[in-house]
């Protein structure tokens, strides 16, 4: 027997409020700072209940959204110190993209197409996730469904086939499995509903488990038979973004307390007995014009990289091609958020440049087109900054040998800020064909951005683990205000800096060089891609369309010839 509008059960407002409520919570506690990674499964399932239970979908509207915004807005607080007029447009857009999701699942679960909410759930949410990961305004990959899962390896390991996507739908489907078992229940859908779902829940904890247990590349801790590169992460803490408010007089106090600072860590890594193969630095630590035309910044990192000995990944900006007018104002060719790799050697010296910007950090997707939009839109929003970076042209990588076996040449991509973040981005760092071409992921950031918000640091570090799980490859992060870290290729926090967030101080980490049982194979991922979340979108938007144009024919009058 098919449930009817007379036979189920219809919720309250007040029940509609209290989904909403759930959901919120669910979803909030599943992120840093709490970290309540198993609450994930049950975020989709409140949702799910929330926009499917009322008769209209209007009713669902404003709870969605209403949550919505209280989610995002607490998500996103630290926006508000940057920029209040940026920050009630960031939430309300996000607040809607998450009611957009309601609307969509609402298609695929009704109608004469209707899919099973199992597969309807993961389908939506998955889909929306990479439409607004990767694709609007430059994307933007932070909170996605299935991101707290990487502290369940079970689940997180399946990244290394199809990205943070294909984890995402597996636990999304779960979740579509509970919610049939509650829809049988309360007798919205007839009971054999619930037998079918038992199986799909059933097959995809076989796939999930035995995923894990045939798995041999699961463990990727310390193996003596491998090289290693010893590298000294230097945290900086400076405790406002130079991006705006670092004054001259300031960079004359701050350089040589980050300088003193490394000569401290590596005399003491000395004294113990051991050796260095890096140092790196953060994002924009150094306050220079570039190491193409040298200034007295740039210099002083010359002379310390020669007295340690050491070479030194160093984060600047990078000025080229630049020139004085007539009257007297500078001109440059190109500016790059860089980082240079400092040899003892000298120059000329290894550049990478940061290839894709910050969206609305560093530039603004659409509104950059026109340079008149753009200077009115930070004058309002954001007095002060100024948006004049260019993206680099390639990908670029550092080459730097091992103090153990000079033979031995590391290749280090550098995700610089927030490209750790960006799936796509990585992988091209690491993957060229199918072809490994970088051993090792050394991200530089600047995260004194969030202020006080320690929270949003930890998020920044989550998504990073992602990249490392997905790429089979050592993550090391160097981070102004923290936290520095190893991450190993199975997404686990190897070891963090001692000091936490928001001070200085640095960290020794050793970090495995792919040998043969690496570059023997690959994971699928670096051929697959976001293959997984792609499909899930299209698949969405075809379905809906499909069900949209099947349900206009069939309510067509019948003498209507048109």
């Amino acid at each position: 027997m098919t449930p009817t509008d007379d036979t189920r059960w219809h919720p309250r407002t007040r029940t509609l409020w209290s989904l909403a409520l759930i959901f919120l919570l669910t979803y909030a506690l599943s992120f840093p700072p709490f970290g309540l990674w198993w609450m994930i499964f049950l975020s989709p399932v409140a949702f799910a209940l929330l926009v499917l239970a009322p008769r209209r979908t209007r009713t669902m509207v404003l709870p969605v959204f209403v949550c919505s915004c209280l989610l995002w807005g607490w998500f996103h607080w630290w926006v508000s110190g940057i920029t209040s007029a940026g920050y009630v447009p960031m939430v309300l857009y996000l607040a809607g993209v998450t009611t957009l999701s309601a609307f969509l699942l609402r298609v695929m679960s009704g109608g004469r197409l209707a899919l099973p909410i199992w597969l309807a759930l993961p389908v939506t949410l998955t889909g929306v996730d990479y439409l607004r990961g990767l694709i609007i305004f430059d994307g933007y990959s932070w909170f996605l469904h299935a991101q707290p899962l990487i502290d369940f390896p079970q689940f997180a390991g399946l990244a290394r086939i199809g990205g943070v996507w294909l984890p995402g739908l597996i636990a999304l489907a779960l979740s579509g499995c509970l919610v049939s078992l509650i829809f049988c229940l309360l007798r919205w859908q007839p009971a054999k509903s619930w037998r079918v779902a038992g199986l799909v829940a059933l097959a995809l904890s076989q796939v999930v488990l035995w995923h894990w247990v045939l798995d041999d590349r699961a463990d990727f801790r310390l193996a003596s038979e491998r090289p290693v590169a010893s590298i000294l992460l230097v945290q900086t803490d400076l405790d406002s973004d130079n991006k705006i408010g670092w004054t001259y007089e300031r960079q004359l106090e701050d350089v040589p307390r980050f300088m003193r600072l490394t000569v401290d860590g590596v005399e003491g890594i000395r004294a113990s007995g051991g050796q260095l193969d890096l140092i790196a630095w953060p994002e924009t630590m150094l306050p220079s014009v570039g190491f193409e035309r040298g200034d007295q910044f740039s210099m002083a990192i010359e002379n310390l990289v020669g007295r340690l000995d050491v070479p030194m990944l160093v984060g600047s900006p990078s000025y080229l091609g630049i020139s004085q007018a007539d009257d007297g104002a500078w001109g440059w060719d190109a500016h790059y958020n860089s980082a240079y790799l400092i040899g003892p050697d000298g120059p000329p010296y290894a550049r990478v440049d940061k290839v894709f910007l910050t969206p609305f950090g560093e530039t603004m997707p659409y509104i950059s087109n026109w340079e008149w939009l753009e200077q009115k839109m930070l004058a309002f929003g954001a007095q002060g900054m100024r948006f004049e970076l260019d993206a680099g042209d390639e990908i670029e990588r550092v080459v730097f040998p091992l103090r153990s076996d000079p033979e031995v040449l590391v290749r280090a991509a550098v995700p610089i800020c927030f490209e750790d973040t960006v799936a796509p981005v990585v992988r091209e760092m690491v993957w060229e064909d199918g072809r490994r071409v970088a051993d090792l992921l050394i991200n530089l950031s600047n995260d004194g951005w969030f202020g006080t918000d320690d929270s949003i640091r930890a998020m920044h570090e989550l998504c990073a683990r992602w990249r490392a799980v997905e790429n089979e490859t050592w993550m090391v992060r160097a981070v102004n205000t923290g936290r520095s870290a190893a991450i190993s290729p199975d997404g686990r926090v190897d070891r963090s800096i001692a000091v936490g967030a928001r001070a200085d101080g640095t960290l020794q980490v050793d970090v495995e060089i792919p040998g043969d049982a690496w570059t023997t194979g690959r994971p699928p991922y670096a051929v697959i891609g976001e293959r997984f979340g792609a499909g899930s979108w299209w698949l969405l938007l075809i379905l809906c369309l499909a069900n949209w144009l099947y349900t206009s024919s069939r309510t067509k009058p019948e003498n209507d010839l048109s």
